[in-house]
């Protein structure tokens, strides 16, 4: 049965909603349209850029996304709400646009009536619209934000601040201090555009190429489903961006893959959840946050790149040795018809595909031109080649679908970025920030372990719920200068924000790659978080491990570091191992409480500065998984 026209209603629904659904498609492709277009022949002024993308995403939001009054049955009320935020949303960015100059020469500072009025629709359309993609964590995020900006001179201590008005709150929410700030311009200038390579890849198919390699490469291993999903999701998920999409993307595949085979729903699930967040460290693109990275730094994209190399690595290694453990534990069986698929015609036009796009990305990149100009010309290269190629090629209906998607796919991310501005501007307004820099620099001359355990917990409490671009953007603002001043360096600090802003989507209460891998494997979303924690500890010591042994990030790489440099990688791995076999509890054999608690704190020590408690730690895991082997060599000798 055909699809029905847009603009036609279908059964149960209202005349108006087709139009309101076409509007919204229009609003996305546009989008698409315009980020190519610009990215292309030039950017306008970063007043037009942003606030022409920041219109026709709410418009968007507002016509695609339902709101409060159609979950109680009204929709015909939620519809004119939502043509009331659009009518809002219209009046703020163009009068913006139009009254900027004058605002900047003139009126900053001293907003008149008509102003104030802009800046408060526009705030409104804003918190709405974040409420509708993100649900209400992001809202109470950014209204506690403004809270403190109206209230926060009564509170005591370092936490109060001098009094603003609501014309100043109104003022820097709706400016450049706020909404149209660093985080937007970041999703306006570097994500839109690998959002679109991203939507280039999967509706050639060649986005699909990951699973097969993946399946191909694990099918005689007994946790080959579960290797399969770290492979797959790290693939998928560097190109993605975001946890959650990879989940839902790659999970419907792989969890009941994982389930079949053996594993427990909620190991299941958490493989995908902890797999899927590991793309975003995953170099060459980390979900664009190497991009965004970049952007705000000034750092070379190739020294970030650089630098994420091993921390990706043994991030990998620590999950991949977990579900290997895990599945010798169990006694799975290799799934019989698992990755049975040949690389047929379909499969080597996808590969084409893939490699092209990505051998553009990667060569321009490396060449030195702009990450988001790489982008656009790999998206194209991905289009053009992936229609020439008959198994790839694109219907029409794709071809619109290609610009309506790539709008689409980046409204979570742009309208929460807009949110999260004010949230920046509340922290650099208030001083907060420079408070709790102080806080973190206090606590680190005494201990810096204890000031970056803070850091950490900042990033992933203040990321909590968010995209991983959001939270990053926020959360470098508010702890990264504290770090910085610690003596930690730039490129060292900006990585270790990051990774704890990707953890926050395992992390609960708020996860969201846990409960879209909950919605899939049909379990306790507590249970997978659990063993989504279990599986990513690892993940949560590396940020640490670099900042005590920065020759891990690659920096000084040399003729004279290069072997001091490989010895620490390989105890780091042998360390990860260690660690693994601890909280999994096996290893040849059900390890003993003793040797698990031994296990950990030598994998602990390790990472001590200095090759002493390096060596002894390495020296002690060997002799425990070595003892452990050779008994159950010798058991099997005489059984």
């Amino acid at each position: 049965m055909k699809a029905a026209p847009l603009l036609r209603a279908a059964d149960g629904e209202a005349p108006w909603q087709p139009l309101l659904r076409g509007t919204g498609l229009l609003a996305c492709a546009l989008t698409s349209a315009f980020v190519i277009y610009t990215t292309a022949v030039g950017k306008f002024p970063a007043q037009v850029q942003y606030g022409l993308v920041l219109l026709l995403g709410l418009i968007a939001v507002f016509c695609l996304k339902p709101g409060p009054l159609a979950r109680v049955g009204r929709g015909g009320l939620d519809a004119l709400l939502s043509l009331a935020f659009i009518a809002m949303s219209l009046f703020s960015c163009v009068y913006l646009l139009r009254e900027y100059n004058e605002i900047a020469a003139l009126r900053e500072g001293l907003p008149n009536d008509q102003d104030l009025f802009c800046y408060l629709l526009g705030t409104l359309a804003v918190l709405e619209a974040s409420r509708r993609v993100e649900g209400w964590v992001l809202l109470a995020i950014v209204g506690a934000a403004l809270g403190y900006l109206l209230f926060g001179n009564y509170l005591p201590g370092l936490l109060g601040h001098r009094p603003f008005g609501v014309d100043e709150v109104l003022e820097i929410s709706f400016s450049y201090q706020g909404i149209f700030g660093v985080a937007l311009g970041a999703v306006v200038d570097v994500v839109l555009v690998f959002v679109i390579l991203g939507v280039a890849l999967r509706l050639t198919g060649a986005g699909d190429f990951f699973n097969f390699v993946a399946l191909r490469a694990t099918r005689r291993l007994r946790s080959g489903p579960a290797q399969a999903s770290i492979i797959g999701s790290a693939l998928f998920g560097s190109v993605n961006g975001s946890a959650p999409a990879n989940v839902v993307a790659t999970g419907v595949l792989t969890i009941p893959m994982m389930q079949r085979s053996g594993f427990k729903a909620s190991f299941a699930g958490a493989v995908e959840a902890v797999a899927s967040c590991s793309g975003q460290i995953m170099p060459p693109i980390m979900g664009v946050g190497a991009f965004i990275m970049a952007e705000i730094t000034g750092i070379p994209y190739a020294k970030i790149m650089l630098a994420a190399v091993v921390p990706a690595f043994l991030y990998l290694f620590a999950l991949s040795a977990a579900v290997a453990l895990e599945a010798a534990r169990l006694g799975i069986k290799p799934l019989e018809g698992q990755g049975r698929e040949t690389m047929d015609a379909r499969r080597l036009c996808e590969c084409i595909t893939l490699l092209a796009g990505f051998g553009t990305l990667i060569g321009m990149l490396f060449s030195g031109y702009a990450p988001t100009y790489c982008g656009l010309v790999a998206a194209a290269v991905v289009m053009v080649v992936g229609n020439l190629l008959p198994r790839t090629r694109m219907s029409l209906s794709d071809c619109g679908r290609f610009l309506v998607d790539g709008g689409r796919d980046g409204l979570a991310v742009l309208i929460s970025c807009a949110a999260i501005g004010i949230v920046i501007g509340a922290v650099s307004s208030t001083g907060l920030g420079i408070k709790l820099n102080q806080m973190i620099i206090a606590l680190g001359s005494h201990s810096l372990l204890l000031a970056l355990i803070l850091a950490a917990a900042c990033s992933i409490l203040l990321g909590m719920g968010l995209p991983t671009a959001a939270s990053y953007l926020m959360v470098v603002y508010v702890a990264g200068p504290a770090i910085l001043k610690l003596g930690v360096d730039l490129l060292q600090t900006h990585l270790f924000v990051f990774y704890f802003a990707v953890l926050s989507a395992i992390t609960p209460p708020v996860a969201l790659a846990v409960f879209a891998a909950a919605a899939i494997a049909k379990t306790s979303s507590m249970k997978i978080a659990g063993n989504a924690m279990r599986l990513s500890l690892v993940a949560f010591v590396l940020p640490f491990a670099w900042i005590y042994h920065p020759e891990i990030n690659l920096q000084t790489l040399n003729a004279e570091t290069l072997w001091p440099t490989l010895a620490f990688i390989a105890a780091l791995m042998i360390a990860t191992f260690g660690l693994t076999a601890g909280h999994i509890g096996f290893f040849c054999q059900r390890l003993s409480v003793i040797e698990r608690i031994v296990l950990v704190a030598a994998g602990a020590l390790v990472l001590a500065p200095g090759w002493g408690p390096t060596t002894a730690g390495v020296a002690v895991i060997v002799a425990v998984l070595g003892l452990r082997y050779w008994r159950k060599s010798n058991v099997q000798a005489f059984a």
